[in-house]
């Protein structure tokens, strides 16, 4: 896993071989050594210009009267349920911060995400295998995931043409 520094350095690098021009100026074209954010669309510069086909999916608005995403959870639901050799985890963007999904739960209650979060402590993640109660600290049903917008990262492959990376370049990198 790189560190921030490094994954800085690797925004940098794409932005600097044509990757996502507009999200370079915005960010005026410097990540490294700031404390700028490092948010979804960065992390497709990056998975793009290392060759790995990704998408990036928005959820500008909740999807139901009481301020819940219940299309996050139904698309987070047809991701994992797509039949495919190997399922990479999702990566979650929101309110500047970020987080794992690495499965979801069709529950009695309804459907919950399965989400690892960085701000957990090393005590948090040791006590997930030490009981039943502990899956509540990596469970979120959609009572807990009421940010305004949320950001969909996921691995679809790899680029494995040099036509379909040049079509990278210089584009917007959102499809």
């Amino acid at each position: 896993m790189p560190s921030i520094s490094r994954l800085q350095r690797m925004v940098e690098a794409a932005w600097a071989q044509g990757f996502d021009i507009q999200g370079s100026e915005q960010l005026g074209c410097k990540l490294y050594n700031t404390r700028k954010w490092i948010g979804a669309t960065e992390i497709v510069t990056v998975l793009s210009w290392l060759r790995i086909r990704c998408e990036l999916v928005d959820f500008h608005r909740p999807t139901s009267s009481d301020g819940r995403h219940p299309e996050l959870f139904n698309w987070v639901l047809r991701y994992f349920e797509e039949p495919r050799i190997h399922t990479p985890p999702l990566y979650l963007q929101h309110q500047g911060h970020s987080r794992t999904i690495v499965g979801i739960e069709q529950r009695t209650s309804g459907l919950s995400l399965l989400v690892l979060d960085p701000s957990h402590g090393p005590r948090q993640v040791a006590a997930l295998g030490s009981s039943q109660d502990s899956l509540r600290l990596i469970r979120k049903n959609s009572a807990a995931m009421r940010a305004p917008q949320y950001q969909v990262v996921a691995v679809k492959g790899l680029i494995d043409t040099e036509d379909q990376y040049q079509d990278h370049i210089g584009v917007d990198n959102c499809f």
